[in-house]
């Protein structure tokens, strides 16, 4: 049973119900012990005006039969030797001796001169340091109760040791406390466990909001919650499809708008390139129709880096069957395809024997996008002395490195957001990454980059993690 952070809602919980339990218990037992105290110091002082009342006449009785022995009258323990003197069966199953009864009780019979007449065994020879007077009074080691008897000439005091009392009372304040011990460790158990039952809910919702993002705005079930819980599951589901809605229009705008764009773009860059087939060497206005084909050409692949983006965002990705399939055709495809265009930079390497073992739960096109982005970024941004290498590990991780001075830590993390460009070179879209994240964060991929490269002082590596079914 795992105990959250502090700054958790479970711990929390915890902590407050678990002291709030714990200082009530703790009162209560205090309270019972103060009334148990209460009601054993009554009940002690009953049992000495009880005892007083009930055997002063036979404590008379007996001094007068016994009073010729001259001194102080000593009564006899109670026990089986009184009630059975000279009785010498050895088959009796008690000796005699005194230690086998606890008669806490002390008696002294005293005249009003306050000499002691009479007394039992365990009483003091010397007089309890009590008044004569009636009532309860206090000694250094006794509680003693006196009252009158006889014709008023007499005082029948009874004692009880104050440690026997106090000995008491610890007991059972000790009884009323030992089962705290073993009762707060368990109620603290059952307090996290019922709250981690509790707050179950919130976790698998918490769980389902974590899941949601720009490819997966999809309402939350609200099967069998609490209303807490359905209100903010309610709220939510009403704010994602608002950003679905939103979302929606944006990757329509953008799709639309590079769709739209295209033929437009192709043809003028078509009428650009006749134009510049028409003039003559040297005429004035070649320069501006090569710099116009150049714009039109970085303006059509803008915009099929943004119909790419449009997908990327507005699709799930995975692979159809919803189970591995081999991608190393499909990145042998995308990597004939860009030496055949004749895009400029290094040389790409790769190794056919690591492509062949390259499998991971994504759609092939959506890979296909992903990798010409990271080969384009490489050559694009990379050194032209070094080539591009490209590496299958593990069967499921790609890499993509290149050449090149190194980014800084902090550009390094920028590199995904959209239409942020290195300062290494600044001629590109800053869309390709960006693309790239989009597709890995709808497919649970992971998309790592370094730079520089691991074992180089230079250079940039990008690592795609694919999703294993």
């Amino acid at each position: 049973m795992k105990i959250r952070a502090q700054n958790s809602l479970q711990f929390i919980l915890t902590k407050r119900l678990t002291l709030i339990v714990a200082v009530f218990w703790v009162i209560g037992a205090l309270f019972a012990a103060y009334t148990a105290r209460h009601e054993m110091e009554e009940g002690a002082d009953t049992a000495l005006v009880e005892t007083s009342r009930r055997t002063s006449t036979l404590i008379i009785d007996y001094l007068e039969n016994h009073q010729d022995a001259g001194g102080i009258v000593v009564l006899p323990e109670p026990g089986f030797d009184a009630v059975h003197d000279g009785d010498d069966d050895e088959d009796s199953d008690h000796d005699g001796d005194v230690d086998d009864f606890d008669d806490f009780m002390q008696y002294q019979l005293r005249d009003a001169k306050g000499d002691v007449l009479l007394r039992s065994q365990n009483a003091p020879e010397t007089p309890f340091d009590a008044p004569l007077e009636p009532g309860f009074s206090d000694g250094d080691e006794v509680r003693v109760y006196t009252s009158v008897t006889g014709n008023g000439d007499l005082f029948m005091q009874v004692a009880e040791p104050t440690e026997h009392r106090n000995e008491a009372i610890i007991e059972t304040m000790v009884s009323q406390f030992t089962p705290l011990i073993f009762l707060i460790p368990v109620t603290i158990l059952a307090v996290v466990y019922s709250v981690t039952r509790a707050l179950g809910p919130v976790r698998r919702v918490r769980n389902e909001i974590e899941a949601r993002g720009e490819g997966n705005l999809t309402p939350i079930a609200q099967d069998d919650q609490t209303e807490e819980i359905n209100t903010i599951v309610t709220a939510v589901n009403r704010l994602m499809a608002k950003l679905e809605a939103a979302l929606s229009v944006e990757r329509s705008f953008t799709a639309n708008s590079a769709h739209e764009l295209r033929t437009p773009i192709a043809v003028a860059l078509a009428q650009t390139q006749r134009l510049l087939a028409e003039l003559p060497e040297g005429h004035a206005a070649r320069k501006r129709a090569v710099q116009t084909e150049e714009a039109l050409k970085r303006l059509s692949r803008l915009s099929e880096k943004l119909l790419q983006l449009a997908r990327a965002e507005s699709s799930g990705g995975f692979s159809p069957t919803g189970h591995n399939q081999e991608l190393g055709p499909t990145l042998n495809l995308v990597i004939e395809d860009i030496r055949r265009a004749g895009m400029d930079g290094a040389e790409i390497r790769s190794g056919a024997e690591n492509l062949a073992t390259l499998s991971a739960n994504i759609d092939h096109d959506a890979f296909a996008i992903c990798m010409r982005n990271l080969i384009e970024n490489a050559l694009k941004y990379g050194g032209d002395d070094e080539p591009v290498d490209i590496r299958v590990v593990e069967g499921h991780i790609v890499q993509v490195a290149n050449g090149g001075a190194p980014v800084s830590p902090d550009e390094l993390a920028q590199l995904t957001t959209r239409f942020k460009r290195s300062s290494n070179k600044a001629d590109g879209s800053g869309l390709g990454l960006a693309i790239v994240e989009a597709i890995a964060r709808n497919t649970k991929a992971e998309l790592k980059l370094y730079s520089p490269r691991p074992d180089h002082a230079d250079g940039f590596m990008a690592e795609l993690r694919l999703h294993q079914s």
